[in-house]
């Protein structure tokens, strides 16, 4: 009985979604804002790690075009050292690209977001 009587006394309808329209609808305005607020930072996230690659990728391309440079104007072993420089610089190189991770937007997990909010000014619409 004592179970029954404190379910009574709280109000989880009020507590969930506020006494009025006004504050329902702030407080899903708030937490809408607050989701996109989250979306664009994963995208920006996603953007500055798209553009490190890019940046190591643009190295790559360019130790590639030296050494093919070099292969082109020095076909015997008049510039080993640098050849062999210039190699070890394109490992190197190749290894950043693959320390590089770019992360993922579920598109489709911020949608359930925006039908959950909706959904709980639904239900509060309801019950007035």
């Amino acid at each position: 009985m004592a179970f029954n009587r404190d379910l009574k006394l709280k109000k989880p309808i009020v507590e969930d979604y506020s006494y009025s329209l006004e504050e329902a609808f702030n407080k899903g305005k708030n937490e809408t804002r607050d989701r996109y607020r989250a979306m664009l930072f994963m995208y920006q996230n996603q953007l500055e790690a798209i553009t490190a690659k890019h940046d190591e990728e643009r190295e790559v391309y360019r130790v590639q075009g030296k050494l093919e440079l070099l292969k082109e104007l020095f076909k015997k072993d008049a510039r080993r050292k640098e050849k062999n420089k210039l190699k070890t610089e394109l490992v190197l190189a190749k290894e950043k690209i693959d320390g590089v991770k770019i992360p993922y937007v579920d598109c489709l997990q911020c949608f359930s977001f925006c039908v959950v909010s909706a959904t709980n000014i639904g239900i509060y619409l309801l019950v007035l």
